[in-house]
C-alpha cells in the first residue's frame, strides 16, 4: 500500500473473474466524459485478456488494479515476451495496458508494482507501454490530442508523458502517425515514373486479395511480413497462430479493394494493408456492448466510414530495391478514391524509418500525432 495525499492506494492482482471484470471494464469509466477516447468493444477485450489467448499462454504475466477509498483509481498489466528476449538475447520486461487518474502517488504504485514482477522473473530493463508486443498498440500519445485516434492506435491524457517520466522512464523511440486528406490522394510525378517502370519492365503485377481463399492468402502474408520487417527496430517474427488470430480480428472489417498485393513472377512479394477506419464506429458505441443497440449501430455506420489508415506495407527484403512502395501507393489512392474516403492515416512509423518517412513526405502526408515507447533499466534490492 502506499500512502498519498492522506489516501491510501491499495494493489490488487488480478486473481478472479470479477476482478478481471473491473480490470476490462475501468477503461470505460475513466474515459466516460472524454470525446476522443474510442471503446473498444467489450467482446473483443473479453477474448484479448482469456487466459487461452495465445500471448498469455505463452509467457509469465501479471494483471494489477489499484484503488484509492474503495474506488478503483488505475491498472496496469507486467509480461515477459519469451519470444523478444530468445530474439535479441535480452532480458526485458514490458508493461502495458496502463491506465490511470492524474496522481504521482498512483502512478509509483502501478508501475512498482509491475516492474517488482519482472525483476521476479530476472528482468534487467522494463519497456512500455505495449499492448502487448509490437505488432499490437503499443506508446503514450504525447502529441496530437485533439482528434480520436485511428483504429488499433491508442489514447491517453496529456499528463501520462510527464508522470511517467517523473518516475525515471526515459523515451526509447517515437512514432509518427501522418494525416493526409483527400485533395493529397495524388501520387508524385517520381511515383508515376517509378510504377511505369516496374509495370512494363519487369513484369510486377498488382492484385487484391482473393476473400474465398483467405486463409491461403494469410499464408503469404505471414512470409512477406516476418522477412519484410526482420531487421526493423524492435521486431520479433510473429508466430503463425498469433498473426492468425490477428488476421481474423481484421477479417470482418477489410475492404478489399485497400489491399494490395504484388506479385512477380507469379510469386507474392509485397502487400500493403489498408483498414477502414473502425474508430468511426465504435466512437458510437460508447458502453462498448453489441446489445442491445451497438450491433445496429455498426451495421447503420460501417457503409459510412469516410477515413482509412495505412496499417503497414511490407516488401520481401530481396525486393526492396525495386521501389514497389512507388507501385502500391498510387494504386491504393486511387481506389480510395474512387471508393468515396476523404481522408486517410499513414500509422504508426518509427521515427527512424527514413524510408517510410520519405514516402510519407512525397504523398504531402504530415504529422499530427506522436506515440512514445519508454525504457528503465530495473535492478534488485542490493544488486550495484
Amino acid at each position: 500500500m502506499t500512502r498519498t495525499d492522506n489516501h491510501t492506494i491499495e494493489i490488487e492482482e488480478v486473481k478472479t473473474a470479477r476482478q478481471l471484470r473491473q480490470f476490462i471494464g475501468f477503461p470505460y469509466r475513466f474515459y466516460r466524459d472524454d470525446p476522443n477516447w474510442v471503446p473498444p468493444l467489450r467482446l473483443t477485450q473479453r477474448q484479448l485478456f482469456a487466459s487461452k489467448h495465445p500471448f498469455w499462454t505463452k509467457n509469465p504475466h501479471r494483471f494489477f488494479l489499484a484503488r484509492r477509498d474503495g474506488r478503483y483509481v488505475g491498472r496496469i498489466a507486467a509480461f515477459v515476451n519469451r519470444e523478444h528476449n530468445a530474439h535479441f538475447s535480452t532480458r526485458d520486461g514490458f508493461f502495458g495496458y496502463l491506465e490511470a487518474e492524474n496522481d504521482a502517488g498512483l502512478f509509483h504504485t502501478l508501475l512498482d508494482s509491475a516492474t517488482g514482477f519482472l525483476l521476479q522473473q530476472d528482468c534487467t530493463h522494463v519497456i512500455g507501454p505495449m499492448n502487448f508486443d509490437i505488432h499490437n498498440e503499443l506508446g503514450v500519445l504525447v502529441e496530437g490530442f485533439g482528434a480520436p485516434p485511428y483504429f488499433m492506435l491508442t489514447y491517453n491524457p496529456p499528463y501520462y508523458d510527464e508522470q511517467l517520466r517523473a518516475q525515471g522512464w526515459q523515451k526509447l523511440k517515437d512514432f509518427y502517425a501522418y494525416t493526409l486528406e483527400r485533395p493529397q490522394f495524388v501520387p508524385s510525378p517520381r511515383m508515376e515514373r517509378v510504377a511505369q517502370a516496374l509495370s512494363a519492365r519487369h513484369g510486377i503485377r498488382v492484385r487484391h486479395p482473393d476473400m474465398k481463399q483467405f486463409r491461403q492468402e494469410l499464408e503469404h502474408f505471414h512470409a512477406i511480413y516476418n522477412d519484410a520487417f526482420a531487421d526493423h527496430w524492435g521486431f520479433v517474427p510473429i508466430p503463425r497462430d498469433e498473426f492468425v488470430l490477428l488476421a481474423k480480428d481484421m477479417k470482418s472489417i477489410i475492404d478489399p479493394r485497400l489491399v494490395l498485393v504484388a506479385e512477380y513472377q507469379g510469386e507474392p512479394i509485397a502487400f500493403l494493408l489498408c483498414l477502414p477506419n473502425l474508430n468511426e464506429v465504435l466512437l458510437r458505441i460508447r458502453n462498448g456492448r453489441l446489445l442491445p443497440t451497438g450491433f445496429f449501430k455498426i451495421l447503420a455506420a460501417g457503409k459510412t466510414i469516410k477515413t482509412v489508415r495505412v496499417i503497414t506495407a511490407a516488401v520481401k527484403q530481396a525486393h526492396r530495391h525495386r521501389g514497389i512502395g512507388a507501385l502500391l501507393y498510387p494504386a491504393l489512392m486511387a481506389n480510395a478514391l474512387q471508393a468515396g474516403y476523404q481522408r486517410g492515416e499513414l500509422s504508426w512509423v518509427d521515427e527512424d524509418n527514413e524510408v517510410m518517412n520519405s514516402i510519407a513526405g512525397e504523398l504531402g502526408a504530415v504529422v499530427y500525432k506522436t506515440y512514445r515507447l519508454y525504457r528503465k533499466e530495473v535492478r534488485k534490492a542490493g544488486e550495484p
